[in-house]
């Protein structure tokens, strides 16, 4: 398999998706609304193409010869008619694998909350066209982090905020590593249906996350638990400030929603990849994080 087509490749999630499969030999082929975000992409390589998840006849132009599609759905703003819109044209064109970022955990029960629970009937479209597919379930981005709001507390006042209860325990992931993954599934031969959590090597709380922060930035960095409706002004997702804060607001009620227990080691015998450590992460990312 050679030939791919990345959805969403301005995005910061699809962007490093790209760029790795076009470092690993793949023909890249990027799908984007607005080419203009993504002219460094094509001085790579990468082919770019205008399309829309909502325009089928731009969805079918840009699948034309591709072999692979990534696919991913945005948390907050997608819905499941877009995956089934992905799903209805790969089938037409002949796809021969779908790999698909599912943002989170593809849970058996409601929860509730739209953007999570449409991701069981995105993997029952998927199972049914027929297609094989590997549908990553990530943890929690470390990119969060670089929240301008977030980072810039880190910077001047030495405390990493986010919105969770400090003892809550999560496997971090980063874009690059969740992209790796992306690589690794279409590297993968023989695979026809898989859905595998995916993580990040560590089981931290907010106060381990700090301590690593601490020893990448050199200087004492403390944990705060940030209100969920803080966190949602600082995101500034148009539309969806209410979404934001029911969803974070439901991890303080009930924080086994964002406990992880991901099987880290059957995630990189399956998908190999050398995954990064948060206070790895951290010290890429320390002139971000720091004073200037």
């Amino acid at each position: 398999m050679k030939k791919v087509l990345v959805i969403g490749a301005s995005g910061p999630q699809g962007r490093p998706v790209a760029e790795q499969l076009a470092a690993a030999g793949f023909q890249v082929r990027a799908m984007v609304r607005d080419t203009t975000k993504v002219e460094d992409l094509a001085a790579k390589g990468i082919e770019i193409v205008r399309g829309d998840l909502g325009d089928s006849a731009s969805l079918s132009a840009a699948m034309e010869g591709q072999e692979g599609v990534f696919m991913l759905i945005s948390f907050f703003a997608g819905n499941f008619n877009q995956a089934n819109a992905v799903a209805t044209a790969a089938v037409a064109k002949g796809v021969k694998k779908i790999v698909w970022n599912a943002t989170g955990p593809i849970l058996p029960f409601d929860t509730g909350n739209p953007s999570i629970d449409m991701r069981r009937g995105i993997l029952s479209t998927l199972e049914k066209s027929g297609i094989p597919f590997v549908a990553l379930q990530p943890t929690v981005y470390m990119e969060n982090f670089l929240i301008p709001a977030i980072a810039q507390e880190v910077a001047e006042k030495n405390v990493l905020a986010y919105p969770m209860p400090e003892a809550v325990e999560c496997q971090w992931i980063s874009h690059q590593d969740a992209a790796a993954y992306v690589v690794a599934a279409f590297k993968a031969p023989g695979i026809g249906k898989l859905a595998i959590d995916i993580s990040g090597p560590e089981k931290l709380n907010g106060l381990q996350i700090a301590e690593r922060f601490s020893r990448a930035l050199g200087r004492e960095i403390t944990f705060r638990p940030m209100p969920p409706e803080e966190f949602a002004r600082a995101i500034s997702y148009d539309g969806n400030e209410e979404a934001i804060v029911g969803y974070y607001r439901s991890i303080f009620d009930n924080p086994s929603l964002m406990t992880t227990n991901v099987d880290h080691k059957r995630a990189v015998e399956a998908l190999p990849i050398n995954p990064l450590s948060v206070e790895g992460w951290a010290r890429m990312y320390q002139n971000a994080l720091t004073r200037n």
